[in-house]
């Protein structure tokens, strides 16, 4: 009996015929080495998994009634050994009722021969079995291609969401401190946290909702974070950013794409908030005294080319505690197995039993998990919550009394990196009511408050001797050094007094503190074009522009008094 492996001229393939009867085997051996096939044989359904095991064959002939394992078991073996890969199994069986046929195919088989068989009929039906094999093993085929390419498409998307997520939120601050919940439908999210310090150490988020999900909605995230950073950084007003990103938004969405934004600044002074809404759901401010709605009251950024006078931040007073929760579409429309939406199910009953004492974000993360379960959700979901507590702003500690008939001061305190982006002047006095009453004096008291501020950090915290000034390269190699010393990380910080007393004429007290080692003061100070030096020029010149200029504790403490003639 050969029941191995047995070689033979052709290409056609390996075929196995299974067979009890070593006479049956024979017969079907021969004729299929004549069509072109090699043979392998198995006596029965065991010996038939052993060699489908050992050597893959390209078709099977398989006898139903044998000792031992049977035609029909052994193949419904082979057909889960053959997995995604198709092998057609040919019946050849003695049975002819239709039962007997019916469980021939339920078990596996793909085609049936009734013995005694024509071999004309046998070789049709294995070229009709080769053609059904090698359509399928051409699709298996391109299925693999495609599973491939569909992979590495999935890779190159993580890499790409990782870079653009990193460019999109590495500038983000406070995010320790804020209760965050972003969830993307996909791989890349449509929806966009954002948050900034102002030069004050006001906090500044947005929370943006792009149309549709993926990476055609997360590619407008760039240009927003970009203008957001920039421009929270210096100490731009909102109304200014929100329309800067309005008409970038505009220039370069198709017209049936916008941004749903909700943009809220947290005054460092902790006692107020300025909100906008555009097309997002209601934002939550939670207080001492209930839950409060904060309403869409504008349309969505990227729709008209500019942004309507109407549609101005709002305010409200915050205090201590206080706690503000902003969401996106995709949270309140996230969806059950039954099609309930969670802004009717889960959320209403979460907002209700909402008190300042208490984060909602874990009770919203557990009630939402619950109500989605498995679902698998069409829309990115966001969302977050601000606490109001010291941690979220920037590292400046600021004591503020509002400007009254009787006067009115502000300080910051800067530390470390937030030495490099003092407040400006004008900031200054708008927290004191006084921008639009010193507007003739403002580009002086800059001036003023510029020299001072950079005299104490050049000199009092990154340690810059004048004398490298003294020629032009040294000048250069000043501030390469100064860049350099910023870029490393200043240790240290600037206390910045502002004092108004009412006039007339009224006067402005600056008062600048470095925790330095402080320098000598008492050098004398030339007048203006007295000195060839081209260093000192700039406290001469607040000397001539203030009423008085004096240093205390070793230098490390400058106040210069200036009146409003």
């Amino acid at each position: 009996m050969n029941d191995g492996l047995t070689a033979a001229p052709g290409n056609r393939g390996l075929a196995l015929v299974v067979d009890d009867e070593s006479a049956n085997r024979l017969v079907l051996a021969t004729m299929l080495r004549r069509e072109g096939f090699q043979v392998m044989e198995a006596a029965n359904g065991e010996q038939a998994l052993e060699r489908f095991g050992e050597t893959r064959p390209d078709i099977i002939f398989m006898d139903v009634m044998m000792p031992g394992m049977g035609g029909l078991e052994a193949t419904r073996q082979l057909k889960i050994l053959s997995d995604t890969d198709f092998v057609p199994i040919i019946f050849l069986t003695a049975l002819h009722d239709d039962q007997s046929l019916v469980r021939c195919i339920e078990s596996g088989g793909d085609d049936f021969l009734s013995k005694p068989f024509s071999f004309n009929v046998l070789k049709s039906r294995i070229v009709a079995m080769e053609r059904v094999r090698d359509l399928h093993r051409h699709i298996a085929a391109k299925s693999r291609m495609l599973a491939g390419l569909l992979e590495i498409d999935r890779q190159e998307q993580m890499l790409a969401e990782r870079i653009f997520s990193h460019a999109v939120n590495d500038r983000n601050v406070a995010a320790d401190h804020l209760g965050i919940l972003m969830r993307p439908a996909s791989t890349f999210n449509g929806d966009v946290l954002l948050s900034q310090h102002l030069p004050d150490g006001s906090l500044r988020v947005l929370l943006g909702d792009f149309t549709g999900h993926g990476l055609s909605a997360a590619i407008g995230a760039l240009p927003v974070a970009d203008a957001f950073h920039t421009m929270t950084r210096k100490g731009v007003i909102d109304e200014v950013v929100l329309e800067e990103i309005n008409r970038k938004l505009y220039r370069l969405l198709p017209a049936d794409r916008f941004m749903c934004a909700f943009m809220a600044t947290f005054s460092v002074t902790g006692d107020e908030l300025r909100w906008w809404n555009g097309g997002m759901p209601d934002g939550w401010l939670c207080q001492a005294d209930g839950v409060h709605p904060m309403t869409s009251h504008a349309l969505p950024l990227g729709i008209l080319p500019e942004l309507s006078h109407g549609d101005a931040p709002r305010r409200r007073v915050l205090r201590k505690g206080d706690r503000v929760l902003l969401v996106t579409d995709g949270l309140m429309d996230a969806q059950d197995v039954a099609g309930r939406i969670f802004g009717q199910a889960g959320w209403p009953a979460l907002i209700a039993g909402w008190r300042r004492e208490h984060s909602l974000l874990g009770p919203l993360l557990a009630s939402l998990d619950a109500h989605c379960a498995d679902t698998d959700q069409q829309d990115d979901i966001g969302a977050v919550e601000i606490p109001l507590t010291g941690e979220i702003f920037g590292g400046a500690d600021l004591g503020f009394n509002r400007s009254t008939p009787t006067g009115g001061a502000c300080s910051v305190l800067l530390r470390d990196g937030r030495l490099a982006q003092p407040p400006s002047m004008a900031q200054l006095l708008d927290m004191l009511g006084l921008a639009q009453a010193l507007a003739d004096h403002l580009n002086i008291l800059e001036t003023i408050f510029h020299e001072l501020y950079t005299n104490a950090l050049d000199h009092g915290i990154l340690r810059l001797p004048s004398w490298m000034k003294a020629t032009a390269d040294g000048f250069s190699a000043y501030y390469m050094e100064r860049e350099c010393r910023l870029a490393a990380g200043p240790v240290g910080s600037i206390r910045v007094d502002i004092c108004h007393e009412p006039g007339p004429p009224g006067t402005i007290r600056i008062s600048i503190t470095d925790s330095g080692l402080g320098f000598d003061h008492d050098k004398p100070c030339e007048p203006l074009g007295a000195s060839v030096k081209p260093w000192g020029r700039g406290i001469a010149l607040v000397r001539e522009l203030c009423e008085s200029v004096n240093y205390y504790n070793q230098g490390t403490q400058v106040e210069a008094v200036y009146r409003c003639v």
